[in-house]
């Protein structure tokens, strides 16, 4: 019996530094190059992007969110509300459930990446990323899409219309290409039909829309995120 729990032990370990791994690869390597911008470069309309931070350490919890900020208003208003909000819902779990044994932290973690300014849409991805007990955090990505002119968030709607496809459309070449990466063993197919909630997370570049699935969504734990990008046509 002690062999057994050991052995599922060390699988959730593994599994949690699978996730790991396949967070940095997604934000450092697997994002295309073409949609990075570094902190403070400057592009042709000299538009920025700024890292803002939240660090916070306290008996039962840390907290380190990073997040990006465009200077302008609207747009990083709704973006730091966002991060707000997330961190306040954390607080509130932590206090309604402390950690154990005594002297244990929660952490709530947040990084972004896959930045793009254009000159009709600004959009980030944003891993938030909390951990409150057990073998692993528990990690999130998120789609910040705003229009540049008005500051307004990007709904799935506008997205679709971005590629000129349906929500059942862009379902079935979905579940098409997630089949030729994975057989029915590891393949939730249900967290790729075609309900708004399964698209709700996406980013958008310069020349595709990108659909982003969290962990367990599509595949198991280990696998990480996954995504299918369509290209753009407006």
């Amino acid at each position: 019996m002690l062999m057994q729990r050991t052995s599922i032990l060390i699988v959730a370990i593994l599994a949690g530094l699978a996730l790991a791994y396949g967070i940095v690869w997604y934000l450092e390597g697997g994002i295309s190059k073409q949609a990075q911008i570094k902190e403070g470069e400057m592009r042709a309309d000299s538009m920025r992007v700024e890292t803002a931070a939240v660090r916070e350490d306290a008996d039962t919890y840390t907290i380190d969110a990073q997040y990006p900020q465009f200077g302008a208003p609207a747009i990083d208003t709704a973006i730091a509300s966002f991060v707000r909000d997330a961190i306040a819902q954390f607080k509130m779990d932590a206090a309604e459930s402390p950690p154990f044994p005594l002297g244990t932290q929660y952490e709530l973690t947040s990084i972004f990446n896959g930045v793009y300014i254009g000159e009709d849409i600004i959009s980030a991805r944003l891993i938030v990323s909390t951990y409150m007990g057990g073998a692993h955090p528990v990690s999130f990505a998120y789609g910040l899409n705003f229009d540049r002119a008005t500051g307004r968030e990007l709904t799935l709607s506008d997205a679709l219309s971005m590629i000129s496809m349906s929500l059942e459309q862009v379902s079935t070449r979905t579940i098409s290409e997630l089949n030729a990466q994975f057989d029915e063993r590891v393949f939730f197919a249900e967290g790729a039909v075609a309900k708004p909630e399964n698209y709700s997370t996406f980013a958008i570049d310069e020349s595709t829309v990108t659909f982003i699935f969290q962990p367990y969504q599509v595949a198991p734990y280990a696998a990480g995120l996954q995504e299918v990008s369509f290209k753009r046509r407006q």
